[in-house]
C-alpha cells in the first residue's frame, strides 16, 4: 500500500456530517465539506496545508454545503458523480430543496471508475445506492464511503435515486475487492473497517455465507 496519510474528521453541520482532510506530504483534499466552511478553513491553516480539489461522495445538501466558499476560497476543482453534478449545480433540484444552500458554480463530473492524479492516487468509484451518482474515493489504506455504508448499518435508500438491492451490491463490490483491513471513513459516525461490517454488520448477512452473494 501507499504510504497511509493523515486524516483529519470534522463533523459539520445540523446533521453532523463527516467531513474529511487528507493531508499527504505536499498536498491536501477536502471531502465532503457538507457545513460551516470557516471551520474546515481554519483546520487547514493549523496544519499549513493547502487543498488542491475537494471530493464529493454524493449530492445531499449535508455532504456539499460547504464546497461552494471552499472552491471559490482555494480555487480547485470539485469532482462529483455525473448522476448527482444537477443536484450540486442547482440545489432545489435534490431532495432536500428548499434549504438555503449554496449552489456550486463548476463540477468536474466522474462517470465510470477513475484514477485521479491530485498529488496523492485517488481511485473513484461508482457506488449507487443511496444516491444515483454516489461514490466512494480510496487513497493509500482509506476508503471514503459517504452515506454508503456505516458501522453496523447502511446508507437509507428511500429518497429520489435511491436502491437497496443497489446499495447492498456497491457494498459486497467493496467487500469483495479489498482486504478486511481497508479502513472505512463514514459519512456519519465512527469509523469501521470492511472486515468488521462483513462480520458484524446484520444487512450483510448473506455475505459471510455466500462471498459471491447478489442482491
Amino acid at each position: 500500500m501507499p504510504t497511509s496519510p493523515e486524516v483529519l474528521t470534522l463533523s459539520l453541520g445540523p446533521l453532523q456530517a463527516n467531513c474529511f482532510l487528507v493531508i499527504g506530504d505536499d498536498v491536501a483534499l477536502v471531502i465532503d465539506p457538507g457545513d460551516e466552511a470557516d471551520v474546515v478553513e481554519r483546520a487547514l491553516a493549523e496544519r499549513a496545508a493547502t487543498p488542491v480539489a475537494i471530493l464529493v461522495t454524493h449530492g445531499h445538501f449535508d455532504h456539499f454545503g460547504g464546497v461552494a466558499p471552499l472552491a471559490r476560497r482555494y480555487e480547485v476543482p470539485v469532482y462529483v458523480g455525473e448522476p448527482d453534478v444537477a443536484q450540486i449545480v442547482d440545489p432545489d433540484l435534490g431532495p432536500f430543496g428548499g434549504f438555503e444552500i449554496e449552489s456550486v458554480a463548476e463540477c468536474t463530473p466522474l462517470t465510470g471508475e477513475s484514477e485521479l492524479d491530485l498529488g496523492m492516487k485517488v481511485t473513484a468509484i461508482p457506488t449507487p445506492g443511496h444516491s444515483l451518482g454516489a461514490y466512494s474515493f480510496i487513497i493509500a489504506d482509506h476508503l471514503f464511503a459517504g452515506d454508503v455504508l456505516f458501522r453496523g448499518s447502511i446508507g437509507r435508500t428511500d429518497l429520489p435515486g435511491g436502491s437497496t438491492d443497489q446499495l447492498l451490491n456497491s457494498i459486497a463490490a467493496l467487500v469483495r475487492r479489498f482486504p478486511p483491513d481497508m479502513i472505512v471513513h463514514c459519512g456519519h459516525g465512527p469509523d469501521t473497517t470492511l472486515g468488521r461490517e462483513l462480520a458484524l454488520n446484520p444487512f450483510l448477512a448473506p455475505l459471510r455465507h455466500d462471498p459471491e452473494y447478489r442482491w
